[in-house]
């Protein structure tokens, strides 16, 4: 077996996919699920902003009768099928960048071009039988770092929470970064999807222990429909509008993934009450925050954390701080702490 590298202008490819040169093999087809409009406007996006996508993998085959040769495609037939789909004016974009709503004919004449000129690179495998294709994948996965829960949700999920996930992930992974919840290394590998994902969770179905499988079942249960979009969009966004201007908490122990959790439940449940929420802590709407107040609470918390011998009222949020961080019974004392932190009067 052969193995070339080539690259294709998406007018090459999208030409030779109609003219029959390249040629989708159902043999290969990973998965029978069908990409929804969120997956397929999320390729032509990425695409679209010059962002690499993943390199296709091709089997050219030579028929010595008519003497054609034609490439199959291994890997790659969901995107091929949505960039051509796009292509041929078939869909219009979905999602919340500049390109949504627009089909391929309603972009600019500059999107256009920057379009159907934008490189695919595949691999080509020539002459190869399909024993040798298959090897090719086991090798391939074979040194791949294993995806973790979070990875493994969003590339076997295409519906609606994870695409908003997506797309709030996107929007503060740089503000998570910069105050220290994560490294980038965490980042690379969805760390902050997955603790957005729990706490959109959380918001709608209450405090519970971490659960992998429970959170695989909240991203199967809002696949096909995610009515709550909206609200937790807003709730998320005016829960970090609060923690960036509160700079003296940035960077500190209160920014901890584990605290990060229930200190951001108890800002959005201070300013609009959750009902799966109020059974942990009863809770009367706030217009705003006494920032003096809520930073002096925090600070507290903060040193508490950090002593030897913390003061009588916060011993039992510390030790919910030092073990069993995730289940149940700590992550509701800490959250009771914060929401008490949160009203305007300091701790006590």
């Amino acid at each position: 077996m052969q193995v070339t590298t080539t690259g294709f202008t998406i007018a090459e490819y999208c030409d030779q996919m109609e003219k029959g040169s390249i040629t989708i093999n159902r043999d290969y087809q990973r998965s029978d699920a069908v990409w929804p409009p969120a997956a397929r406007s999320y390729l032509i996006d990425t695409i679209l902003h010059g962002f690499p996508i993943p390199k296709f993998c091709l089997s050219q085959k030579t028929d010595l009768r008519s003497r054609k040769t034609v490439k199959e495609i291994v890997d790659g037939q969901q995107r091929s099928k949505a960039i051509l789909d796009f292509y041929e004016n078939k869909f219009r974009l979905t999602g919340k960048s500049e390109f949504s709503g627009r089909s391929y004919d309603q972009l600019d004449q500059g999107d256009k071009q920057r379009f159907i000129s934008y490189s695919i690179s595949a691999d080509v495998f020539v002459g190869a039988t399909d024993n040798e294709i298959r090897q090719v994948f086991r090798r391939m996965n074979s040194y791949t770092v294993p995806l973790n829960p979070q990875e493994k949700r969003h590339a076997t999920h295409q519906g609606e929470l994870k695409w908003f996930i997506v797309e709030v992930t996107e929007r503060y992974e740089n503000t998570l970064k910069s105050i220290g919840v994560f490294t980038e290394k965490q980042l690379s590998r969805m760390q902050d999807s997955g603790l957005l994902s729990e706490i959109v969770m959380t918001m709608l179905t209450g405090i519970k222990t971490a659960s992998q499988s429970l959170l695989n079942k909240f991203y199967t249960d809002k696949d096909a429909e995610f009515p709550e979009e909206q609200d937790m969009s807003t709730r998320i966004d005016q829960a970090f509008t609060h923690i960036l201007r509160w700079e003296q908490i940035h960077n500190t122990t209160l920014m901890k993934p584990f605290q990060f959790f229930t200190f951001f439940l108890a800002i959005s449940h201070a300013l609009k009450p959750l009902s799966v929420l109020n059974s942990v802590y009863q809770a009367s709407a706030l217009r705003t925050f006494n920032d003096d107040i809520v930073l002096a609470n925090l600070g507290a918390i903060s040193e508490a954390l950090d002593a030897e011998d913390p003061p009588e009222f916060l011993i039992n949020f510390v030790s919910a701080s030092r073990a069993g961080t995730n289940t149940k019974i700590n992550r509701e004392m800490r959250f009771k702490t914060y929401s008490t932190a949160m009203r305007p009067q300091m701790l006590q």
